[in-house]
């Protein structure tokens, strides 16, 4: 695991966005908690935002993050977008079937730092 933040890479940004944006059946999985986070966020969002803005972020070639592992193979990575009033910590996973699983939706827990 890269413990370290830097650029992601924009092969995997660009790839992710563009499953997120065509929203196909079964490609985007949202963990029960990022839905639930993402909900509770000031102006109560819907879940059909939560992809539109997580594609929007990626689009952004300065956008940094950190690697993780997680139980599912792939490449996930953890960053923090900003998002109408507030920043939004995500940690999103691609995985080697090409499914975007999105683990978390939330305010940053540790200020803008990446956990």
């Amino acid at each position: 695991m890269n413990d370290e933040i830097a650029p992601i890479p924009k092969t995997w940004r660009t790839k992710v966005a563009a499953i997120l944006r065509e929203g196909k059946q079964g490609s985007v999985i949202i963990r029960q908690r990022a839905r639930r986070d993402w909900a509770s966020l000031p102006f109560c969002p819907f879940d059909y935002e939560l992809g539109d803005a997580l594609a929007s972020a990626l689009d952004d070639d300065n956008l940094v993050g950190k690697r993780h592992e997680m139980d599912e193979t792939g490449e996930s990575y953890a960053f923090i977008f900003p998002y109408r009033s507030v920043s939004v910590y995500a940690k999103v996973n691609l995985t080697t079937d090409e499914i975007v699983i999105v683990y978390s939706a939330h305010r940053p827990l540790k200020g803008l730092e990446l956990l």
